[in-house]
């Protein structure tokens, strides 16, 4: 474990810090969206989603009930690009 922690902190001195204005957006994002009180709404592990359709990453709508209707389902949110 401890190999492991010294990697991270390895890499972590090799990233470039983000200019100051991105800096200060993600910092103002992330105030937003914590002041927001959006984290007491969200799913918790385990508990039961409700239904929905979503697009794929190639833009074909997804069931949820049909993917579990084939057995379990793995779900994931890939924000795109920013």
């Amino acid at each position: 474990m401890q190999d492991l922690r010294a990697q991270i902190m390895e890499l972590e001195k090799s990233l470039r810090p983000l200019p100051p204005e991105q800096a200060e957006l993600f910092e103002r994002a992330s105030r937003e969206l914590a002041m927001s009180g959006i984290a007491g709404r969200v799913l918790k592990a385990g508990e039961t989603a409700p239904e929905f359709t979503l697009p794929n990453p190639v833009g074909t709508p997804v069931n949820l009930g049909v993917m579990l209707a084939r057995g379990p389902v793995v779900l994931t949110f890939y924000r795109g690009l920013w």
